[in-house]
């Protein structure tokens, strides 16, 4: 693996080389292509409904004046995040600090209508921003990214170590707002992430976002159900509700690619932290495998989040879907010995709070070690108790 960067807040640097220039340019391309496609495909499913109420009866219309002038303020809020995301694609055929722009070469002509599944993926990227970069998303992260960031600080006390020599990694890091919260308090800390639509936003908040606030995005904007009052779905979030921008001595930095292709080098981290991650793989089994490989005899691994499988019963995609209790015997076949463990942890993902719908997860934090004395076999005997300090639900 390259060496990491030391300055604060650097481009993305593009490990992967997995794929031929080719197809690499062409993923770049459709990503683009999406966030290109964000307005007009928004704008389209308002116009579905404008046509519909014009063709209601007069007095039913005249009911839904309130609603009619409510569908012009949803088209002024979709104008906006437009605005946002064009500063977001802007120049971003040079967001990696190691890759030729031939590679990421940005074709205006050549705009294919995006599939609905990437402009789902734009309109999430929008919510991240809040969950991350917003004082709306206060909650959240506090419930999310504060869990792991005590336990950080009660392994590495910063006043026992120089924080500096404690390298912890964070596997998709989205947005990179809990990897800035660990390099801010000194850690050195890199944040990997995999998408390209969340590598865009984490490029322009970390490198181009300076002004506490400046910025304002509608996330709940394509939220048509479940509102409580108009003004729900039209509500206004302002963004970075911190300035991004850190000390030049804090060694930040934040890597593009596949985890398990970039991450190869055996005892090297001092922690990884994985925060909504270890349900974003395939194999989840492969996952932990690595995980225990790329930490330092010693290491800990720091755990929060549920199992939502993102590849089951995708189609085209392989996916195996173990319980927790499943993973659990995993983790400890692998040798690693869990110190800490507690489930039903109340969690939200991007929620909108004023919504009548609300999705929250019951997820499972936890705190693993691999052993001081390094052990080579998976089929490692464990007694029944494994020396695991339980936590109280």
């Amino acid at each position: 693996m390259e060496a990491m960067d030391t300055t604060a807040n650097p481009h993305p640097r593009k490990i992967n080389n997995s794929y031929e220039d080719e197809e690499e340019r062409k993923h770049f391309q459709r990503i683009v292509s999406a966030f290109r496609y964000y307005k007009p495909h928004s704008l389209q499913r308002v116009k579905k409904t404008e046509s519909y109420l014009l063709s209601l009866p007069q007095h039913h219309q005249k009911l839904l004046s309130k609603y009619r002038e409510h569908l012009q303020e949803v088209k002024r809020c979709i104008e906006n995040n437009d605005q946002i995301i064009k500063l977001i694609i802007k120049d971003v055929a040079h967001i990696f600090e190691n890759v030729c722009p031939t590679t990421a070469q940005v074709d205006s002509t050549l705009t294919p209508r995006p599939i609905m599944a990437d402009q789902e993926k734009v309109q999430a990227t929008i919510k991240q921003l809040v969950r991350d970069w917003s004082t709306e998303g206060t909650e959240e992260r506090k419930a999310c990214y504060q869990p792991i960031i005590d336990e950080i600080l009660y392994q590495f006390p910063l006043e026992h170590c120089t924080p500096s020599d404690v390298h912890i990694l964070v596997p998709g890091a989205g947005l990179g707002r809990l990897a800035f919260e660990i390099a801010k308090r000194g850690y050195t800390c890199q944040g990997n992430e995999f998408s390209l639509f969340m590598l865009f936003a984490s490029n322009f908040v970390l490198n181009k976002c300076r002004d506490v606030n400046s910025y304002q995005v509608y996330p709940w904007v394509h939220q048509y159900m479940n509102n409580l009052k108009p003004e729900h779905q039209t509500q206004a979030v302002c963004f970075p509700d911190v300035s991004p921008s850190l000390p030049g001595i804090t060694q930040f930095s934040m890597t593009a690619g596949d985890f398990l292709e970039v991450y190869t080098e055996d005892n090297h981290w001092d922690c990884v932290a994985t925060c909504f991650f270890i349900d974003c793989a395939n194999n989840v089994v492969q996952f932990i495998e690595t995980i225990y490989k790329i930490l330092k005899p010693g290491g800990v691994w720091i755990n929060l989040g549920p199992l939502l499988y993102h590849f089951s019963d995708l189609p085209n995609e392989e996916s195996i879907e173990p319980s927790y209790d499943a993973i659990r015997d995993v983790i400890l076949g692998f040798g690693f010995q869990l110190e800490k463990e507690k489930t039903q942890v109340k969690t939200r993902y991007a929620q909108n709070v004023n919504s009548m719908l609300q999705c929250e997860y019951n997820s499972v934090y936890f705190v693993c070690r691999k052993p001081r004395e390094h052990i080579d076999s998976v089929n490692y005997t464990h007694n029944e108790s494994n020396g695991a300090q339980e936590q109280e639900n």
